[in-house]
């Protein structure tokens, strides 16, 4: 596929939030990338989103394809480390979308 050559990444906006919980459930769906088995909603989706650490999404043609959420990965002397997921709708991937997430993300 061709790699879209106009792709932004920002911190989310409650705005994003039906797209955000589209794309998470899209790859639980798939049930190979993250642990959870349950799809988010509406609010389980804001309360999810809110509680990380920060939550970037990928534009590309107006329309959000791509998220990240940055969170530690424990608690106490552990707190320090990262632990961050990716995810980018089905039919945008292999466009450098996660590519774009990613490089943003390594900035924070």
């Amino acid at each position: 596929m061709k790699k879209d050559k106009k792709i932004t990444v920002r911190a989310y906006e409650p705005r994003d939030l039906n797209k955000m919980i589209e794309i998470w459930n899209e790859v639980v769906e798939d049930g190979v990338a993250f642990p959870q088995e349950e799809f988010l909603d509406r609010d389980s989706g804001a309360a999810f989103f809110t509680e990380q650490s920060h939550c970037g999404v990928a534009e590309s043609g107006g329309k959000v394809v791509g998220l990240y959420i940055l969170h530690p990965n424990n608690v106490g002397r552990c707190g320090h480390i990262a632990n961050a997921s990716f995810a980018v709708l089905k039919n945008e991937r292999g466009k450098g979308i996660g590519e774009a997430l990613v490089l943003e993300y390594l900035k924070i």
